[in-house]
């Protein structure tokens, strides 16, 4: 069942524009604290 405030996004944009997690969703558990596409150094320009 998807979310009715973030809509599954597990983001919630305010009237004012500012961006911030769905609390409902964490609290249930339901958001990912990993990222799912993970980025390399290369990606972020970052010589090792």
């Amino acid at each position: 069942m998807e979310c009715k405030k973030c809509r599954g996004t597990g983001r919630i944009k305010d009237k004012d524009g500012t961006i911030h997690i769905c609390y409902d969703c964490l609290l249930k558990g339901k958001m990912d604290q990993h990222e799912k596409n993970p980025k390399t150094a290369e990606d972020f320009r970052i010589k090792l």
